[in-house]
């Protein structure tokens, strides 16, 4: 009898407090660094950025050349660093994150998420759906590049709706219905530094800074329209 009692005001408590169940706080989208000129676009609002500032769903984050911002989502089971010259939305900041990232560079951090959560990013040609994983994501005009640095991601063309889930760590890059895809061979083979190191940060979060040149980021770019033409 008395386990019995015990079950029952424990049943009580966590009717009260909803056990087992993330806090509506634990989804705020909250800015945590800020570098430069970067904006808030919430329906006609355009709001200078500051940290600690809340995301609110609909909004849209818009970075100039040189800027960078962090946001954390809960206790940190979500991390994000939109890079310069981006423009990102927030079209659902709950349990299923949907994001939509119009152009420029993201590096997304999703720890492992819970039964009814997921997230996913779309860009004009693909949509990654994520469980638990982290990568890189480059919006250039019509081609999106996303680098799978940890774990799963389902990949989908937004013209053709194929699917795709990575078995292994490359770099996918989306144009029209076709997507290709770098391996580390393909990279070292085209003298491209081989690398999971994205942040325009010096101490971000997410991991260490970017050392791409210019010169570097040119050779992976004839590397990918190699690979589209089928040479």
């Amino acid at each position: 009898m008395k386990k019995v009692s015990i079950l029952f005001v424990l049943g009580f408590v966590c009717l009260q407090f909803s056990c087992g169940k993330k806090n509506v706080e634990e989804y705020k989208g909250i800015i945590t660094f800020v570098v430069g000129t970067v904006v808030l676009e919430r329906g006609p609002e355009k709001i200078k950025v500051s940290v600690s500032q809340e995301i609110q769903n609909g909004d849209v984050l818009v970075t100039e050349a040189g800027s960078t911002a962090t946001i954390a989502f809960g206790e940190n089971s979500s991390l994000l660093e939109i890079q310069s010259d981006s423009r990102f939305r927030f079209d659902n900041i709950k349990a299923d994150k949907k994001f939509f990232q119009e152009k420029g560079r993201s590096w997304l951090l999703s720890n492992k998420l819970v039964k009814g959560e997921g997230i996913s990013l779309g860009t004009p040609t693909s949509t990654a759906g994520v469980r638990g994983t982290k990568f890189y994501t480059n919006v250039i005009g019509d081609v999106t590049m996303i680098c799978h640095c940890e774990g799963k991601v389902e990949l989908e063309n937004n013209a053709d709706h194929s699917k795709s889930v990575n078995d292994s760590d490359y770099l996918s890059i989306t144009k029209g219905t076709k997507t290709i895809y770098l391996t580390s061979k393909d990279l070292q083979k085209g003298n491209v530094p081989y690398s999971h190191d994205h942040s325009e940060l010096s101490d971000s979060p997410l991991g260490k800074q970017n050392q791409m040149t210019a010169e570097q980021g040119d050779l992976l770019m004839k590397l990918v329209e190699k690979k589209f033409s089928g040479k």
